[in-house]
């Protein structure tokens, strides 16, 4: 690779670096084109992307920055998974395609700033998605406020019932006398 070319790469990695939301390391060692090609497909559908890139080159982007810290984790054969959306997606999209493809390996994320271990990442794929979250959330705001209101409508409803059956019971009672 010429000076010129390393350069450039370098300055693509810092930008991607720079617009991450959180990024996934792996090993791909052995893997085909085709699978790769079904990654990179696959991570482009949840708004992240794949790189493979030299760790000199990567080392020398992430330098003085916290990416940085993922210093140790570029050795061998290097992709990273860079996300610009929801960083839980792309935890579970990285784990599901390494449980499928025994060929990746997940080495370690980073997420807002903190460096994450294999394990940690498979942690966080296991995490609902924000929309389910997101769900959960409103459906545990709005649950107090029902029972609040199934609550006040309980003695008018009571009231009405009673009432209903003081009107059934004056008809058969004119009726009787």
């Amino acid at each position: 690779m010429k000076k010129t070319s390393k350069t450039e790469t370098v300055e693509a990695l810092k930008a991607a670096i720079a617009a991450q939301r959180g990024a996934v390391v792996a090993s791909f060692r052995g893997l085909k084109v085709s699978e790769m090609t079904a990654l990179r497909k696959k991570l482009r559908a949840i708004d992240a992307e794949l790189k493979v890139v030299k760790n000199t080159l990567i080392r020398r982007a992430a330098e003085g920055t916290p990416f940085g810290d993922l210093s140790a984790h570029f050795t061998g054969p290097t992709a990273v998974a860079f996300c610009h959306g929801d960083p839980v997606a792309l935890a579970k999209a990285m784990k599901e395609f390494a449980a499928a493809t025994p060929k990746v390996t997940l080495r370690a994320g980073f997420v807002e700033g903190r460096v994450l271990s294999a394990k940690e990442v498979e942690t966080l794929a296991s995490v609902p998605s924000r929309d389910v979250l997101l769900s959960r959330l409103v459906g545990g705001l709005a649950s107090p406020i029902t029972r609040l209101a199934q609550a006040l409508s309980g003695p008018p409803r009571k009231l009405v019932y009673v009432l209903e059956s003081i009107r059934k019971q004056k008809p058969a009672e004119a009726a009787a006398g």
